[in-house]
């Protein structure tokens, strides 16, 4: 029997793998449950192995990871040969041998002959993210069930902060767990790292707030974190750019979930960035997004160094006209 886990959540394929072999009673320890790595083992061992029988069980599992030659890339360790003696053992549809393909990205190349045999013969579970109120249900669920609570404002700023992966989120939970039973807004500022684009966007703030002394105090932060001022101006321009798209899209009737959609944003991350910009003006925006462009490029032509440069910016960018010398 062929299968096909794959997508981008990981703790989710975990979950449906695990399904597959309690289904199939295979135990992990057991040696009828074998993982193969593609870069690390030839096709003819895996096949191979996957027509051997069962080892004194009635079903034996054999996951394929890393499939790279069922995507656009190539697989340095699979020739065509090889691909062959993989589509050849698909239709066999071995009763006794559970065949998992297991792919965490969602970038199977359809034009392929090896990708269409296996949509003919193997049964595909395509794991999908979840959406914001799946995600927010699951994160809560899973803090209630390790006996902690949280406060609804701090569950917003958690979710802001993370992936939607619910792998790294399950990880952060642990810890806060760990700290507290009650989790509050104080509790994730202090245990929950800021991503760089968060601390970035409060920069972005600070600036066009005119908040000078504010702009440097988080910009020595982000250099004291040896982030580089060439990253941080483009950093700075992509977050302007991000608030310029928001409000542009939610100037045309766009709503949260669809902003998100286009731009393929974290939807707690949005809401924050809605609230924080709601006063600045689009004309503005687009006059710094090319100030910053323009000062990118004399750093990288080497026409100003990249601190002065940046700090400058910051000067200017507070209203203090006499730095611009």
């Amino acid at each position: 029997m062929n299968f096909v886990i794959y997508g981008e959540d990981k703790l989710l394929m975990e979950q449906r793998l695990k399904t597959l072999k309690k289904k199939y009673h295979i135990c992990e320890e057991d040696m009828n449950m074998v993982t193969y790595w593609c870069q690390d083992s030839s096709m003819s061992t895996i096949i191979e192995d996957a027509l051997t029988p069962p080892f004194l069980t009635e079903y034996k599992m054999i996951v394929l990871k890393n499939p790279l030659f069922l995507t656009a890339q190539k697989q340095k360790t699979m020739n065509d040969a090889d691909i062959q003696k993989f589509m050849d053992y698909l239709p066999l549809d071995n009763p006794t041998t559970i065949f998992v393909i297991y792919h965490d990205q969602r970038n199977f190349d359809e034009r392929k002959k090896v990708v269409k045999t296996l949509r003919k013969y193997a049964h595909f579970y395509d794991i999908e993210k979840m959406d914001e109120h799946q995600l927010y249900k699951a994160t809560h669920q899973a803090i209630k069930s390790r006996g902690c609570e949280i406060d609804e404002e701090a569950l917003r700023l958690f979710l802001s902060r993370m992936p939607s992966h619910l792998l790294e989120i399950s990880q952060e939970v642990n810890k806060l767990c760990l700290y507290t039973k009650h989790i509050t807004v104080e509790t994730i500022d202090l245990l929950v790292t800021k991503q760089v684009e968060e601390n970035v966007f409060e920069l972005s703030q600070a600036i066009l707030n005119k908040e000078t002394a504010r702009s440097f105090r988080i910009y020595k932060d982000l250099i004291m974190n040896n982030e580089e001022p060439v990253k941080l101006i483009v950093l700075i321009g992509n977050a302007m750019r991000l608030l310029y798209q928001v409000k542009l899209l939610d100037r045309k009737g766009y709503n949260d979930r669809e902003i998100a959609q286009i731009l393929s944003m974290n939807p707690y991350r949005l809401k924050y960035i809605r609230r924080d910009g709601k006063d600045f003006d689009l004309k503005e925006l687009l006059a710094h997004i090319d100030e910053l462009s323009q000062l990118d490029i004399a750093v990288k032509t080497g026409k100003i160094d990249k601190y002065k440069g940046l700090e400058l910016f910051l000067m200017r960018m507070g209203g203090n006209e006499s730095w611009n010398q």
